[in-house]
C-alpha cells in the first residue's frame, strides 16, 4: 500500500504540479524560466520540488479516494496508514520521490530525472556572427558572376544584347492583334499544357519527407501509460522515439501522445494500470535505461 501512496504522489505532481499532504504541507513542482546567466550561458529552463505549509491545490485523500473508488473516510485512514510507515523519526520517505526532514526537500535522482529529462544544466551561446563564411560567399558569387560574364562574351551574347536599340513603340507591338470574338474565350483559346519533367528520385523522395507529418496521438480516459518522457519540444519527442527504435528495437507500440499541449512518449498504452506496472518493471530489469519509465493513468 505504501508504494501505491508513493506512486500516486509522484504522478499527481507530474501531472498537477501540486498535492497537499495533510499533516505535512503541500509539495509543489515549481517550475524554473530560462536565463541569461552571461554573454555565453544560458540556463535551462526545469523543474524543483518545494515544500510550503499552506495548504494548496487537492489533498492526496482525494486522490486515493478516486483512484481505489473508496469513501473518504476510507481514504483518510489508508492516508493515516501510509504516514505512520513513512515517518520515521522526524523523516518523511516518499520512495521515488523525496525525503523531507526539518521542511527541506532531498529529492530522489528517479523523479529528478522524470521532471527534467534534460536536467538542469547551462547551453553555450554564441553572441558574435561569423563573418568569414558571409566573406567567402560573397568571393564565391563574385567568382560565378565573372565565370558567367566571360562566357557570354565569349558567345557573342553580351554583344547582340547591346546591340538592341529600343523596345517597338505600343503601335508598332500590338498591330498583329485581331478582333475579339464574339464567342466566349473559353470556346476559343485551349490551354496549352507544357510537359513536365519527371523528378528525380532524390526531389521526390524530399517531397515525401516534407509531407510527412509526425503521428501524435491523444490519450484515451482510463487507460495507463509507460511514460519515458516528457517534453516541451515535438523535436525532442521525436529524437527520443528515434533513440528508442535504434537502441531498444524490441520494444513496440512507441507512440508520442499529446500531453495537455505537451509531447509525452510512451512505451505502450493498456487499460489496465497493473498490467502497464508489470510492463514497466520487467522494461526496467531488462534495461538500465527504462530505471526512469513511469505509469501514468490519465483521468
Amino acid at each position: 500500500m505504501k508504494q501505491q501512496v508513493d506512486n500516486l504522489i509522484a504522478n499527481t505532481l507530474l501531472d498537477e504540479g501540486e498535492v497537499y499532504l495533510p499533516e505535512v504541507g503541500t509539495l509543489i513542482l515549481y517550475r524554473h524560466s530560462s536565463k541569461l546567466l552571461s554573454k555565453r550561458e544560458l540556463q535551462r529552463p526545469y523543474r524543483e520540488l518545494r515544500l510550503t505549509k499552506e495548504q494548496r491545490g487537492n489533498s492526496i485523500t482525494a486522490y486515493i479516494s478516486h483512484i481505489a473508488s473508496v469513501s473518504a473516510e476510507r481514504a483518510s485512514d489508508i492516508y493515516a496508514e501510509w504516514l505512520a510507515q513513512s515517518l520515521r523519526n522526524g523523516v518523511l520517505t516518499i520512495n521515488g520521490l523525496c525525503t523531507i526532514e526539518g521542511g527541506k526537500i532531498t529529492t530522489d535522482k528517479t523523479f529528478e530525472d522524470m521532471a527534467n529529462p534534460k536536467g538542469r544544466g547551462t547551453v553555450k551561446v554564441n553572441p558574435h556572427t561569423n563573418y568569414f563564411i558571409y566573406i567567402i560567399a560573397g568571393l564565391c558569387m563574385g567568382f560565378a558572376l565573372g565565370i558567367a560574364g566571360y562566357v557570354l562574351y565569349t558567345n557573342g551574347t553580351l554583344d547582340n544584347l547591346l546591340a538592341k536599340k529600343s523596345i517597338a513603340p505600343a503601335s508598332e507591338a500590338f498591330e498583329g492583334v485581331v478582333e475579339e470574338p464574339s464567342q466566349p474565350v473559353e470556346s476559343v483559346v485551349k490551354p496549352v499544357i507544357e510537359p513536365v519533367e519527371p523528378a528525380t528520385e532524390q526531389v521526390a523522395e524530399q517531397v515525401v519527407e516534407q509531407s510527412v507529418e509526425p503521428t501524435i496521438l491523444p490519450m484515451q480516459k482510463g487507460n495507463s501509460y509507460a511514460v519515458w518522457g516528457v517534453y516541451n519540444e515535438l523535436k525532442n519527442a521525436e529524437d527520443a522515439v528515434s533513440w528508442l527504435a535504434t537502441r531498444i528495437p524490441e520494444i513496440e507500440g512507441v507512440n508520442i501522445y499529446d500531453y495537455d499541449g505537451r509531447y509525452m512518449v510512451a512505451l505502450c498504452e493498456v487499460a489496465s494500470r497493473s498490467e502497464c506496472g508489470r510492463k514497466v518493471s520487467a522494461w526496467k530489469a531488462l534495461h538500465k535505461s527504462c530505471k526512469s519509465v513511469w505509469v501514468y493513468t490519465r483521468k
